[in-house]
């Protein structure tokens, strides 16, 4: 119902994680960028089945590796509507800043029963000028 133009580019992990009953299985996680007109700028993770230890209404802490630099911490929280695998990762900018000098990014998120698995994304192919976020 917002005016305005959404965009988005997603990436899907190069690996697979094995989780328990009940959500056995290989999975992927899904990295998307979204610049919303009544939402703003997002980075959102998801994967297919399972628990991400975020709540909608609390911070939980992620950590972040750009290719071969340290692992750095970003908060990140639960969707608004209380869904479980979807976690939205918190200071867009920094972000999007620092996977753009990269070619891989990989992710570990605390998921119920599961730890923290890590997931990885090739973003050597991520072209700014098809992600026309709106100014």
């Amino acid at each position: 119902m917002a005016k305005g133009v959404s965009y988005g580019a997603l990436v899907q992990s190069t690996n697979t994680v094995e989780f328990g009953f009940p959500y056995s299985g290989p999975q992927h996680g899904t990295l998307t960028l979204r610049t919303h007109p009544r939402h703003g700028k997002d980075v959102i993770l998801s994967i297919e089945r399972g628990q991400f230890l975020c709540r909608s209404y609390e911070d939980c802490t992620i950590l972040v590796r750009f290719d071969d630099q340290k692992a750095q911490s970003y908060s990140a929280v639960g969707a608004a509507d209380s869904s479980t695998e979807t976690i939205f990762i918190r200071n867009y900018s920094r972000f999007v800043s620092s996977m753009q000098k990269a070619k891989t990014v990989r992710i570990s998120a605390e998921i119920y029963q599961q730890g923290s698995p890590v997931f990885e994304f090739d973003v050597s192919g991520f072209d700014a000028s098809k992600y026309k976020p709106v100014q």
